[in-house]
């Protein structure tokens, strides 16, 4: 499955818990994400003209990262494996063992003592404290084999600084623990550090209790143990992430005592490619399992903007193959307005992004180089679309959601309807109401309390998301209810069906050529059956 979202922010910067579960449709993961974002940062003349400003993007991969991975980060769960506490301290309302248990007798531990008993109460009291202290050394004794009287109870070195007689490269498991027994406990298997997780710099929570031991196992001891050290495989599998800008975030830090590098290396989702344009930003995320079936990653970016080529309106394109199957997705921003020509214009828009999108030199033979050369087309983003209709009619037919009347004067479906722009190309139903304007953090539309000086801007659903060639079957199209900009975020996910070599016929075929078969008449005779067609449903069953 394929989700595609598109969100036109409007400059806002995310804040850190934001959650986008419902954009990113958590609830039924996909195999691959496309997010597609408009106004990034805000459309003014310095980000516009002068340098691009990257500053919100590391925030929004972090919030994706976290939320495509999160359920792979563990709850906070805190276990204190201990002895049993002694019955001499235990309160009213437990239930008192036997006395012969342990083998001393019972004692009572009264809660308020009467006043005025004077020099008779203290010598009660260190006679009290004696017993409890045999009671104690009886019972760890019998159930763990300790002698209290010869156990060190605090380290003669500081924990802070390991003995001098231990090289920084010698592997060691520190337990900090109550009776001998480790207390530390995540995901139910013991942490192994490592000079190389120790190295990080990320620093794990310590544990000091008044009776810890320090046990330190050696590098013979551990093969007994799971030993989680597996942070330098995560450079191979994840070398794209080695530019990522909201690397940065990760790095050095720790959260739930698991460190980021290890959460990154066990990341189901791995981002393969994203792209800015002053205010669009496309990110790209797949399976881990699934990225080395991707190649031929090419992006392409268009500005139609200010004298037809700035960047505050145009689209960045990926385009890239999966298995056999070459697939494009486009990200745009359009034209806005809703006078008289801003229509045509926006129809404009979209045949220069047609004509001065490409992916490949003339080195690339073989590969596509524009977007309708592809097998699988999806168009998304901010396209402005507005509605014909006057302001009064357009908010009754939203109140009452009469989505169909409102289709009939969308100026994007008359375009797919009459076939001037987008000839060929598809669009789910639409059944969510218009997506813009929103007033910020409000379910209501702009112009609902008319303000002084406000300009009026009727609903329109001007997030959109388009998609042309075969093998394509959409699941949903609905928009998020997230509040933060005037937009509301739109996604869509389809099933898409991809052509997949068969190597087991092309081993055949080059058995039969070493037992002197033709290997021409063999190509000629399998030549319609040697490529199959599969959906990721059955591709998932030998990938995942």
């Amino acid at each position: 499955m394929v989700t595609i979202g598109t969100w036109n922010v409007g400059g806002r910067v995310p804040y850190d818990d934001l959650q986008i579960d419902e954009w990113l449709c958590t609830e039924e993961p996909a195999d691959v994400y496309i997010l597609g974002f408009q106004e990034v940062v805000a459309l003014n003349a310095g980000n516009v003209l002068g340098a691009e400003d990257t500053r919100p993007i590391p925030k929004w991969e972090a919030i994706i990262r976290r939320t495509l991975n999160k359920s792979l980060q563990p709850e906070r769960k805190f276990k204190c494996h201990s002895a049993p506490s002694s019955p001499i301290m235990r309160t009213s309302s437990a239930p008192d063992p036997p006395a012969d248990e342990i083998g001393v007798p019972e004692v009572e531990m009264g809660r308020n003592l009467p006043s005025g008993i004077g020099d008779s109460v203290a010598f009660k009291r260190q006679e009290l404290s004696e017993v409890t202290s045999l009671g104690k050394k009886i019972q760890l004794k019998r159930i763990y084999g300790i002698d209290s009287d010869s156990r060190l109870d605090w380290p003669e070195h500081s924990l802070d600084k390991p003995p001098q007689f231990l090289s920084s490269s010698t592997k060691l498991r520190k337990v900090f623990s109550s009776s001998a027994r480790m207390g530390f406990d995540w995901m139910e298997k013991p942490l192994i550090l490592t000079s190389q997780s120790l190295a990080l710099g990320c620093g794990l929570n310590r544990v000091y209790r008044s009776s810890g031991n320090l046990g330190l196992i050696w590098p013979e001891q551990q093969e007994e143990s799971e030993v989680i050290d597996s942070l330098s495989d995560a450079s191979d599998e994840l070398s794209d992430e080695e530019e990522d800008p909201s690397s940065e975030i990760l790095e050095g830090t720790c959260e739930n005592g698991v460190s980021r590098e290890c959460l990154k290396a066990r990341a189901r989702y791995v981002r393969i490619v994203s792209k800015q344009m002053v205010g669009i930003y496309v990110s790209v995320w797949v399976r881990k399992a699934l990225r080395r079936h991707i190649n031929n990653l090419k992006v392409s970016p268009v500005g139609v903007g200010i004298m037809g080529y700035m960047g505050n309106k145009g689209s960045v394109s990926v385009s890239m193959t999966l298995f056999q199957t070459r697939l494009c997705f486009v990200c745009s921003h359009l034209t806005s307005g809703q006078k008289e020509g801003d229509q045509q214009r926006r129809n404009s828009d979209v045949c220069e992004i047609l004509r001065r999108t490409r992916f490949s030199s003339v080195f690339d033979a073989g590969q596509p180089q524009t977007i309708p050369s592809h097998d699988q087309i999806f168009w998304f983003g901010d396209l402005n679309y507005r509605l014909n209709m006057l302001d009064i009619d357009v908010r009754k037919l939203v109140e009452g959601k009469k989505w169909n009347e409102l289709k009939n004067s969308d100026q994007l479906c008359i375009e797919l309807r009459s076939g001037n722009i987008f000839d060929g190309w598809k669009e789910g139903v639409i059944e969510f109401p218009p997506t813009y304007k929103y007033e910020i953090n409000s379910h209501r539309y702009v112009g609902e309390n008319p303000k002084e000086g406000e300009k009026k801007r009727s609903p329109a659903w001007c997030d959109r998301i388009l998609w042309l060639g075969k093998g394509v079957k959409q699941l949903s199209y609905k928009r998020a209810e997230i509040r933060l900009s005037d937009h509301r975020p739109v996604n869509s996910i389809f099933l898409i069906e991809v052509e997949v070599f068969d190597h087991r016929k092309l081993q055949r075929a080059l058995n039969f050529k070493n037992d002197g078969v033709l290997f021409e008449d063999f190509l000629e005779e399998e030549s319609d059956s040697d490529m199959r067609v599969e959906s990721f449903t059955d591709i998932r069953e030998s990938l995942f």
